[in-house]
């Protein structure tokens, strides 16, 4: 998003905490994403997704208010995601409905 105010910034599982499979993987870097308060609420929600080349996915869900609203707020895709990332983001997309 292009923010770098740290009170605006979540450091967002991918996975959630209670869905995570051990303590390692609650602590796992590669289970974890920097995001603004607002992507963070729309991730948490399912809202929205990324695919493993850190493209945005939006849930059908998402109102187009809403989608139009981050989509202002969006620098584009993630960056610096590892095929760990990849792992965890394929089961936040199954988690969430989305189609793999």
């Amino acid at each position: 998003t292009g923010i770098s105010d740290p009170a605006l910034l979540r450091a967002s599982h991918i996975v959630p905490w209670s869905e995570c499979d051990s303590d390692a993987h609650r602590l796992d870097v590669h289970n974890g994403l920097l995001l603004s308060a607002l992507w963070d609420a729309a991730f948490d929600a399912g809202l929205v997704s990324f695919a493993d080349d850190g493209s945005v996915l939006f849930s059908p869900a998402l109102t187009s208010g809403a989608r139009a609203a981050l989509e202002r707020c969006s620098a584009g895709k993630l960056l610096g995601l590892t095929d760990a990332h990849a792992i965890n983001l394929r089961r936040h997309r199954q988690m969430h409905g989305y189609c793999n």
